[in-house]
């Protein structure tokens, strides 16, 4: 039991060091505000292409793609923290478990990003007066929260690149637009070149994008099972990824000394 308390004690301390300095005017601009005005640009965007048809399910998937902004660019600041405040040397010679260390870590981000999510549905739902489904609403919120956790492990993955470069603002805004562009949430796939949509399969979200169109849309959980274990398998592939590139990103730091920042 001590050892669950201390995992959680950990998750939390950690989020509150990353963004105790942002007030909360900060922090609604920046994790809040710019995210929905992104929703609400694709969604009337897609409103106006496609008239209006099937308008809950492209509001909903943009809901969900809220969450970039905390999978990504928030697990990326879980290392990048570190590396800045000279602390990230420390946390490496710690003796815990790095895996354990950096999925405690993860908790607070995923939660975020749900809570992104769902304050983006919401807001789709007044402005754009669409209705959800109450049935729908459980399956989405299982479906978001893999989602995200998928998205979280792909995010830490690109965190191990801060331990040897400063210049992870570039890689991230790749990531995040490549999720936008991937998950298929403003489009068919199909549309995309083949190669792309093949690509789309080792995405995040794009799994979770397909089952939030198909259940807010047309009420079909028949690929339910199938679709979210493929999305959970992937997430824990990517933090397992995420661990060894740390480990492999540490030795580079190592190298050429540049665990710390100038």
């Amino acid at each position: 039991m001590e050892s669950i308390k201390r995992f959680f004690r950990h998750a939390l301390l950690s989020y509150k060091a990353l963004f105790s300095m942002l007030d909360p005017k900060n922090y609604i601009l920046v994790m809040l505000l710019n995210p929905l005005t992104q929703m609400i640009f694709f969604a009337m965007l897609v409103n106006y292409v496609y008239g209006g048809k099937w308008l809950e399910g492209y509001v909903a998937s943009n809901a969900l793609l809220l969450c970039v902004m905390s999978s990504v660019f928030g697990m990326m600041s879980v290392v990048m923290s570190d590396r800045g405040m000279g602390t990230l040397p420390i946390v490496m010679a710690s003796p815990v478990n790095k895996g354990v260390l950096f999925f405690a870590r993860s908790i607070p981000h995923i939660l975020n990003g749900a809570f992104t999510a769902i304050l983006g549905l919401i807001f789709g739902v007044l402005i754009f007066g669409i209705s959800i489904p109450v049935e729908a609403i459980l399956p989405l919120l299982c479906i978001w929260t893999i989602s995200i956790f998928s998205a979280c492990g792909l995010g830490l993955i690109l965190g191990s690149c801060s331990f040897w470069t400063p210049s992870m603002h570039l890689l991230s805004n790749i990531l995040a637009s490549s999720l936008l562009l991937l998950s298929g949430a403003n489009y068919s796939l199909s549309v995309m070149p083949s190669w792309l949509s093949d690509l789309a399969k080792f995405f995040p979200l794009t799994r979770g994008v397909e089952l939030t169109k198909a259940i807010v849309n047309e009420g079909d959980t028949s690929h339910f099972l199938r679709l979210m274990s493929e999305e959970f398998l992937l997430g824990c592939i990517y933090f397992a990824i995420s661990i060894v590139a740390i480990r492999y990103a540490e030795y580079l730091a190592r190298v050429k000394g540049t665990m710390e920042m100038s």
